[in-house]
């Protein structure tokens, strides 16, 4: 990672150097020790949002305040911030998947993959930015996500093929075989949102779509997996920063416990709608 980089890579790493504290974590521990850490922030910014976006979604019982919240939130300033929010999303899953190449399948080439994290993450933030300002992409939900959900269930299928050949513990196995799950399925889940402002936006376009059992269980699969994901992650976290053993279980205990709460909510909104 000590070469001159150039472009749009040349540009990024530049700014990032600009920083202090990243620019000594790069040169004595490597901008992977880096790359890992923002991965675990942008997870973590993830989990936030997840847990706002239920909260958001229960309101879907009461239509005539979903609608409210939503006319709310139609401006520019809410548009853009659903836009940035396209950035940890594919960070985080891209990023998953480089780490993934690296544990099972034996990719070492670290510059390269940073290199190719950094391109396709600015190449689904624009293209996610011009569909966003085309508007009113029309596409058939079911078609759309049975497409997503086959392309989930393929990248799941190779990675499940080496994961199971490790020695590793349960809970790591089943981490790396959500994140190969969730990333077309959040990538997917985010661009059909902003296809059309309606599917993610209007009450009774959502209603309408989450209706479809065949849409009910990927729902449903998405949830359990995403919530797996979300609280092995936080456990993870909290295991490697918090030194305190009573305090490091309890923080754990207490995520395990919000984690449940809002899979559950989750949940019961997708078999209720």
């Amino acid at each position: 990672m000590n070469a001159r980089l150039y472009g749009v890579e040349g540009y990024l790493i530049s700014l990032l150097k600009r920083s202090q504290t990243l620019s000594y974590y790069a040169s004595s521990r490597g901008w992977g020790f880096v790359m890992a850490w923002a991965h675990r922030v942008a997870g973590l910014l993830l989990v936030v949002y997840v847990l706002f976006h239920i909260v958001t979604l229960t309101g879907l019982q009461e239509p005539a305040r979903f609608s409210a919240k939503m006319a709310f939130l139609d401006n520019v300033f809410f548009a853009f911030l659903e836009w940035t929010l396209a950035v940890p999303v594919i960070f985080h899953a891209l990023n998953g998947i480089r780490l993934i190449l690296y544990e099972l399948f034996g990719v070492r080439d670290e510059k390269r993959m940073l290199r190719w994290v950094f391109a396709l993450s600015a190449l689904y933030v624009c293209t996610l930015g011009l569909f966003m300002a085309l508007g009113n992409q029309h596409i058939s939900a079911g078609v759309f996500w049975l497409t997503t959900a086959l392309a989930a269930l393929l990248v799941t299928g190779g990675v499940c093929d080496r994961v199971w050949q490790t020695q590793n513990s349960l809970g790591w196995k089943l981490q790396r075989v959500s994140a190969a799950f969730l990333f077309p399925m959040v990538c997917g889940h985010m661009f059909f949102m902003h296809l059309n402002a309606k599917a993610g936006h209007d009450v009774n376009t959502i209603l309408e779509r989450m209706s479809g059992m065949g849409i009910r269980v990927i729902d449903f699969v998405f949830v359990v997996v995403i919530f797996f994901h979300a609280g092995f992650g936080l456990n993870t976290i909290i295991g490697d920063t918090v030194e305190n053993n009573r305090l490091r279980t309890g923080i754990k205990m207490a995520s395990c416990f919000v984690v449940l709460v809002f899979a559950y909510v989750g949940l019961r909104l997708v078999a209720n709608i």
